[in-house]
């Protein structure tokens, strides 16, 4: 029986989301796991399990993590037509409040999902309301408060709304995060020594070089290749993910003099990125977006349980 990447997927957020519930009862972050379990489980298609983490995520939820079980629940509801019950969740959320800033950024997603941007966007403003009190708060990337920010500025210009003083200080917070991170890496190029880096080829990349060049990763699938530079990365400290570009790759190797189909030009070509900062650092926090482009967040991409 072959076995296509479909179910091969399918499997692996199985996988995943039965792992994190395990992990839920000894982790001491039940309802953000359950959460995070739901979010397989409906990859996987499997709609009564995730709505059964979801229910769990609710009993566990004390208002004070990171993600939000009621909030979760009521987009759940929402998107599978149960408006009323929906409407009832979000209701007693709006009325209770929760510390969890992702609860209100959960419930305005809910309402862009069913194409009611006006509902996501007023869920956006109370969230900002609660946790960004004034224009002079002094706020960090990162910080409670900050992707609140961040979403609502992104809804407001598709909306083509002009810009108010909550968005100007979302820009000035974004352009201060760049300039020290712009620092932060200038520093360390200057004083760390070579990094060792890990070549990842994207999709498209990797699709071309496996009709170009297929002894370079013989009977491997893009899932694999992805799996196996997250094992390579794990067993360096202070690694680094340099993105393959085929072209790239070539105009180096021909001006080092170089063998095109050598692993150690690919290592090489690795290296140099690093030395050049052109590589991305790893591993991402948590939250962050995962280093394999996918847009998805580490912890429930490259980085879930299990993965590598």
């Amino acid at each position: 029986m072959t076995v296509t990447s479909t179910d091969a997927q399918r499997r692996l957020h199985i996988e995943y989301a039965e792992a994190l519930e395990a992990d839920a009862e000894t982790s001491g972050e039940k309802c953000n796991d359950l959460v995070e379990a739901a979010d397989y489980w409906h990859s996987a298609g499997e709609h009564e399990r995730e709505e059964r983490a979801l229910l769990a995520a609710v009993e566990a939820d004390d208002g004070n993590n990171v993600l939000s079980g009621p909030a979760a629940h009521g987009k759940f509801l929402l998107t599978h037509g149960r408006r009323a019950e929906a409407e009832e969740r979000f209701a007693r959320l709006l009325r209770e409040g929760s510390n969890c800033e992702w609860a209100y950024v959960e419930a305005s997603m809910a309402y862009q999902l069913v194409d009611e941007p006006q509902e996501a966007l007023r869920w956006l403003n109370i969230g900002v309301n609660r946790f960004v009190p004034d224009l002079d708060v002094e706020l960090e990337m990162g910080d409670v408060g900050f992707e609140l920010l961040r979403e609502r500025s992104l809804l407001r210009r598709e909306l083509e709304l002009p810009k108010d003083g909550l968005d100007d200080l979302f820009d000035q917070l974004t352009e201060h995060g760049r300039q020290i991170s712009e620092q932060i890496k200038d520093i360390k190029r200057r004083n760390e020594p070579t990094r060792i880096a890990v070549l990842f080829w994207p999709p498209a990349e990797f699709a071309k070089l496996q009709q170009e060049h297929p002894s370079w990763y013989p009977d491997t699938t893009h899932l694999q290749h992805r799996q196996q530079v997250q094992h390579a990365l794990r067993q360096h400290a202070g690694p680094a993910v340099a993105i393959g570009s085929i072209e790239a790759l070539v105009g180096f190797a021909v001006s080092r003099g170089l063998p095109v189909n050598s692993a150690s030009t690919r290592s090489q070509f690795a290296a140099e990125a690093a030395r050049l900062g052109q590589a991305t650092e790893w591993p991402p926090g948590r939250n962050d977006t995962c280093w394999c482009g996918s847009a998805r967040k580490y912890k429930k991409c490259c980085g879930a349980p299990g993965f590598a």
